[in-house]
C-alpha cells in the first residue's frame, strides 16, 4: 500500500514537470524586428551657446566734421538697411568759415595767375613767377577739394548706414556738439554674427578647428545653419565652467537669428560606417550593452560594442550575422532561447 502511494506521488511530480516544460517550450513573445542596416554615423557633441554681434565685423560711424547733432533717427539695438538715415547734423560755424576761406583762396590764386600771365606777355614777369602762381592755384584747389570732401560747405547733412546692420552702440545724444572724426555710434553686420558655444572641458581636446557644426535656435527648430569651428579657447570660462569655442558660418549660409538668441550646436567629431540599430534595440546590464536577434524563431542575446550615436541610431559591432533580424520592441521581455513571433515595422 505504501509503495503504491509513493509511486503515485512520483508520477504526479513527473507529470507536472512535463507539463511545465511543455508550457515553457510553447510560450512565445510577440516582438517587432527589422534587419541589420549599414549606415554612416556621425559622432558628435551637443553644446549650447549664444548669438552676439561680432566686434570684428563692427564699424564705427564717425562724423566727418565738427558740428551738432540736431536729430537722432535710430536707437540702440535697431536694425537698419543700407542707406537708412542714422542722424542729422549741422556744420559748425567755424567749419563753414574754413570752407569759405578755401573758396576765396582759389579765387585769389586764379586772379593772381591771370595777372602774372599778362605781365609775362608784356615781358614784365618771369617764368619762375608764373610757375609760383600756378602752384599757388593748385594748392588752393587741393585745399578746397579737401573741404568739399569733409562737407564743410554743406550746412546740414543726414548720415546714412553704409551697410545692413544693427546699431550695437550709441555714443551720442541729440543736441551734442561734436568734433571732427568723433564716433557717433557703432554698426554691426547682421549677416556675420559672433557665435559662441560652450563645451565640457573634457570634450575640448576632441574638438579641432574646421570641424563641421550644425546650428539650431533653441526656440525655433525650423531653421538651421552650417558652420565650422574657427577657434577653441584654451581656458575655462569662469562664468559658465565651460570651454568657449567660436563658430564661423560657411560661405553662403544665412543665419537669421538676432543677437541674444540661444542656440544649440552639434559638432561632428568624425564619421564612420558600419552596422547601426535604433536606440531602443540596445539594452544594457552588468555585462555591458547587448541586443536580441531572432534566429529560427528563437531569441538570442548578442553582446555588442557601441560606436557612437546619430539621428536615433547607434553604431554597433559584435558577433552577429548580416542576415540577423534585430528586436526593436519587446526585447525587455526576452530571455535566451525564448520562442518569438515577429512583426515588422
Amino acid at each position: 500500500m505504501r509503495k503504491s502511494f509513493l509511486l503515485c506521488a512520483v508520477l504526479m511530480i513527473l507529470s507536472g514537470a512535463a507539463d511545465y516544460a511543455l508550457s515553457a517550450d510553447t510560450t512565445s513573445a510577440l516582438v517587432r524586428t527589422q534587419p541589420l542596416v549599414q549606415q554612416v554615423l556621425a559622432e558628435s557633441i551637443s553644446s549650447y551657446g549664444l548669438v552676439s554681434v561680432d566686434p570684428l565685423n563692427t564699424e564705427s560711424i564717425n562724423l566727418p566734421r565738427a558740428g551738432r547733432v540736431t536729430r537722432l533717427l535710430v536707437a540702440h539695438g535697431q536694425l537698419v538697411k543700407k542707406g537708412a538715415p542714422l542722424l542729422q547734423m549741422e556744420t559748425s560755424p567755424q567749419e563753414s568759415v574754413n570752407y569759405e576761406q578755401a573758396r576765396s583762396a582759389v579765387d585769389l590764386a586764379k586772379g593772381e595767375l591771370t595777372r602774372v600771365q599778362n605781365l609775362l606777355a608784356q615781358q614784365l614777369a618771369t617764368r619762375s613767377q608764373l610757375a609760383n602762381a600756378q602752384k599757388s592755384l593748385s594748392d588752393a584747389e587741393a585745399g578746397l577739394a579737401a573741404q568739399e570732401k569733409l562737407g564743410t560747405g554743406t550746412p546740414s547733412e543726414i548720415v546714412r548706414a553704409p551697410f545692413d546692420g544693427i546699431v550695437s552702440v550709441m555714443q551720442l545724444s541729440q543736441g551734442d556738439r561734436i568734433q571732427a572724426g568723433a564716433p557717433a555710434m557703432q554698426l554691426s553686420r547682421i549677416d556675420r554674427p559672433r557665435i559662441v558655444l560652450g563645451i565640457e572641458p573634457e570634450d575640448a581636446r576632441k574638438v579641432r578647428r574646421g570641424m563641421p557644426v550644425k546650428l539650431v535656435p533653441v526656440f525655433d527648430s525650423t531653421q538651421s545653419a552650417a558652420g565650422v569651428v574657427s577657434t577653441v579657447n584654451g581656458m575655462v570660462n569662469p562664468q559658465t565652467g565651460l570651454v568657449d569655442l567660436l563658430v564661423e558660418l560657411k560661405p553662403g549660409q544665412a543665419f537669421h537669428s538676432m543677437p541674444g538668441t540661444r542656440i544649440q550646436g552639434f559638432i561632428t567629431l568624425r564619421r564612420r560606417g558600419g552596422f547601426a540599430v535604433p536606440r531602443q534595440a540596445v539594452l544594457s546590464d552588468a555585462k555591458g550593452p547587448y541586443i536580441f536577434v531572432v534566429r529560427n524563431g528563437h531569441a538570442h542575446r548578442i553582446n555588442v560594442r557601441t560606436k557612437g550615436e546619430s539621428s536615433g541610431l547607434i553604431g554597433i559591432s559584435g558577433p552577429f550575422e548580416k542576415q540577423d533580424r534585430v528586436v526593436m520592441l519587446g526585447n525587455y521581455e526576452l530571455q535566451e532561447g525564448m520562442n518569438v513571433r515577429e512583426t515588422s515595422p
